[in-house]
């Protein structure tokens, strides 16, 4: 199984009815110049928090970005998204993997900042194969990686399908599990949309290393 990072705490920061992970040190033996790689895959573009989450990661001195990748489909959109964020960011250092295609294409709720950019004008890395990508990176890195993803899980249930062993390289940690009450204040509880949007992937990624 991936490991779960306990040097890690996962925070909930919540504003205007979005909710932002923000990861950040816990009670870790590094020391304080000693980054933390990271690995950021995300569905990017559709709310506002994702978006968010970038900006702190990028601005938290923890963490060293090895790679970010869209995903849940959209490609282009999402791609594009990150490398306009990142370019003006002055990150270009960053790598930026293109994710599968799956069922979801076209634009989203940030289209309109992006419109005009062209990703061919990225000056930094862009990967086509953005799971190969994440392969990549983990098993190449002389320490484990933590895998932050912030989305459904089509890319990494791929990545664990074409080399099972980054689970025993990588840790994980995800924005995924049950909600107390439903979206938009719905009465109902309403099933949690990363684990929804593709369970198959989920469960896979969750109990990766299991027989």
């Amino acid at each position: 199984m991936f490991q779960v990072i306990s040097s890690l705490i996962v925070s909930i920061f919540i504003a205007g009815g979005l909710c932002v992970p923000m990861v950040h040190a816990g009670n870790s033996p590094r020391t304080a110049s000693k980054k933390i790689p990271v690995i950021y895959d995300s569905d990017i573009g559709d709310d506002i928090d994702d978006t968010w989450a970038l900006g702190f990661l990028l601005k938290s001195p923890e963490f060293d970005v090895k790679l970010v990748v869209g995903d849940m489909g959209k490609p282009s959109y999402r791609t594009s998204l990150f490398g306009k964020f990142i370019e003006r960011a002055g990150r270009t250092d960053i790598p930026i993997g293109i994710g599968l295609t799956v069922n979801k294409t076209g634009g989203g709720r940030q289209s309109d900042w992006i419109k005009g950019y062209d990703l061919k004008s990225y000056p930094g890395k862009v990967y086509k194969d953005g799971v190969q990508a994440i392969i990549d990176t983990i098993m190449q890195s002389p320490e484990p990686i933590t895998l932050i993803a912030v989305g459904p899980l089509p890319n990494i249930a791929e990545a664990l399908k074409r080399e099972p062993r980054i689970a025993q390289r990588a840790r994980f940690v995800g924005m995924h599990g049950s909600v107390r009450v439903g979206y938009g204040g719905r009465k109902k509880i309403s099933a949690e949309y990363n684990v929804k949007a593709d369970t198959k992937a989920c469960r896979k990624v969750l109990s990766a290393g299991y027989p």
